[in-house]
């Protein structure tokens, strides 16, 4: 009897070992890459596509398109309807890299939407009062207050901060050249 009790306690313990990657990664640990058919990555024109095929988003067409300041760089700002008061799409070099989701707090609140992130992708790898952040090293979410969604493109969003620092340090290099030849 003794060694039945001992036999079980291992198949049990080996089964509780096999299955315990699977609980592990019940939550789906891939972020999504945007809301809907709009996706990080995508070009310009196949935002423009997805947007018109996503009443939610209520995007008019071309009038919501902008150019940013610096190279290569667009927007597009839409307004959108029920969940989403107005979402805004940031694109670099032809790639879209941010998405900022307004939503409605008549709609929505924050904690139903922190509890169904934290329920498909666990926890999140920062939080504070201001905003909770799930970050898989390529794609960051980021749920904010009051109350904004976001998703950004973690390599091409560094590679501009990286850049934006080189010419802010050249552009003080300059500025104190210019202070010193007064």
């Amino acid at each position: 009897m003794h060694n039945t009790k001992k036999s079980l306690f291992r198949i049990i313990i080996f089964v509780i070992i096999l299955l315990f990657p699977f609980y592990i990664f019940a939550t789906d640990s891939s972020l999504p890459k945007g809301y809907g058919s709009v996706q990080l990555g995508m070009t310009l024109e196949q935002a423009k596509a997805a947007l018109e095929d996503d009443p939610a988003y209520g995007y008019r067409g071309e009038s919501d398109v902008s150019i940013l300041h610096g190279e290569n760089r667009n927007l597009i700002t839409t307004e959108g309807v029920l969940f989403f008061e107005d979402c805004w799409f940031q694109f670099d070099n032809d790639r879209l890299y941010i998405i900022t989701l307004n939503l409605n707090p008549e709609q929505i609140d924050y904690y139903s939407i922190f509890s169904k992130l934290c329920e498909k992708y666990g926890q999140p790898d920062s939080l504070s009062p201001q905003k909770s952040e799930w970050n898989n090293g390529s794609i960051k979410m980021t749920l904010e207050r009051p109350l904004v969604l976001k998703y950004t493109d973690v390599a091409i969003f560094n590679e501009l901060q990286e850049s934006s620092n080189v010419r802010n340090t050249a552009e003080e290099y300059n500025r104190q050249l210019f202070l010193d030849s007064l």
